[in-house]
């Protein structure tokens, strides 16, 4: 008799789907096989393909040397570490921490799996509120938890903003943590203050954690997106997840931090990581140290984002696609030429044009009779401008 591997139930249904970024990959090396490696233009993934600023790559280069007898890192994060966290909070929204209401993590991605594995209860029915679309983290983590997702629905009907008002007494009871991103992934959009106010209220009334995901927020093309914590009465419920991969394109480095006003909300983090895999090597956080005493290599990122998203819109244009400027971020949520599926107009790009993007059911969940990446294709601008007005060319022909 064959040996049956024992499974917990969540982490089942999270191996009874794949991860939906390993379809594009899929679909993409059948394009490479068809046209080669070289002509497909990359749009799926949002890795940019940028260097690392080289003062982060020497700081890092220096400090393996420099902590060669260091031993095991502090599990939240070196003082260091933290130390330039608070002050770059300081800095750029006005927000003052203290060292123990910040924790180093790996990544945005690592925090955003594991916190509902902190605060939901398995089995009791508890939810987890999560944007629609959205980062697939926060569904996974939420199902391996044992918890409910709860999706809120962004819709261009509603400028792809949440609708705290739609959820019902009973659900809001049952509702332990709230996800935010804001610039938010994949539409662009950016909350207002108003907005922001309004879910901190929301969670406020209702006991529930607010977990701000807020890695983008250095990528934007106007006005700067504010930190939850700058909204008055956030700080007690809310914490802020954020990371350099894409604000200083250091994705391979999996380096960020969760940052508090209450510590006691940070207290798994810390006790997860001491019981596991200890805290994040000590020399990345030493070349994470420099990326966050930098402001020039982000506006200059800012700059060449910017750039490349302009060489691109007028082509999606001419291509029958609905699309703007997004206000943050580095994607483009382009609604497809009618008479197309995503599905079809993804693999007409990437078949015929050699352009690959993400369609956008992959990143959203049908949910009360909506899906909103019904219409949507994902362009993630991490080519360089160079790719990109190449191909726009192939879109304008």
């Amino acid at each position: 008799m064959a040996f049956k591997v024992p499974i917990n139930s969540g982490l089942a249904r999270i191996l009874g789907k794949p991860y939906p970024f390993d379809a594009v990959d899929a679909a993409k090396e059948k394009a490479i096989a068809k046209h080669g490696r070289e002509f497909i233009i990359d749009f799926g993934i949002g890795d940019p393909s940028d260097e690392t600023p080289a003062l982060v790559r020497e700081q890092c280069k220096k400090a393996v040397d420099g902590r060669k007898t260091s031993g095991y890192p502090e599990s939240t994060g070196s003082d260091g570490f933290k130390e330039a966290v608070c002050s770059w909070m300081k800095t750029r929204s006005n927000v003052s921490l203290e060292r123990d209401g910040v924790v180093a993590t790996y990544g945005a991605k690592y925090a955003c799996f594991h916190v509902p594995l902190y605060y939901l209860n398995p089995g009791k029915g508890e939810i987890a509120l999560i944007p629609n679309p959205g980062y697939p983290p926060y569904t996974d983590g939420t199902i391996l938890a044992g918890a409910v997702p709860h999706y809120m629905n962004l819709l261009p009907e509603n400028n792809f903003l949440p609708r705290f008002d739609l959820i019902g007494r009973e659900t809001a009871e049952k509702v332990k943590i709230l996800f935010l991103n804001n610039p938010h992934s994949p539409t662009g959009q950016m909350y207002a203050r108003e907005k922001l106010k309004e879910a901190v209220d929301f969670c406020n009334d209702n006991g529930i954690i607010l977990v701000s995901d807020e890695c983008y927020n250095e990528l934007f093309f106007g006005e700067r997106p504010l930190s939850i914590l700058e909204i008055p009465n956030a700080g007690q419920c809310s914490i802020v997840l954020n990371s350099l991969s894409k604000r200083s394109m250091m994705t391979g480095y999996a380096v960020g931090f969760a940052a508090s006003k209450n510590p006691e909300l940070l207290k798994p983090f810390d006790s997860v990581s001491r019981k596991s895999v200890q805290g994040v090597a000590t020399f990345i956080q030493d070349a994470a140290v420099a990326a966050w005493n930098d402001e020039r290599h982000p506006e200059q990122m800012r700059a060449e984002y910017s750039a490349r998203i302009d060489a691109l819109l007028p082509a999606l244009g001419h291509a029958g696609c609905a699309v703007e400027k997004p206000a943050g971020t580095f994607y483009l949520w382009a609604q497809v030429p009618d008479g197309n599926t995503p599905l079809e107009f993804s693999k007409q790009l990437l078949l015929q044009k050699g352009i690959n993007t993400v369609p956008g059911r992959l990143i959203s969940h049908t949910f009360e009779g909506k899906n909103p990446g019904d219409k949507f294709v994902r362009f993630a601008m991490v080519q360089s401008v160079e790719k990109t007005k190449e191909a726009a060319e192939r879109l304008l022909e």
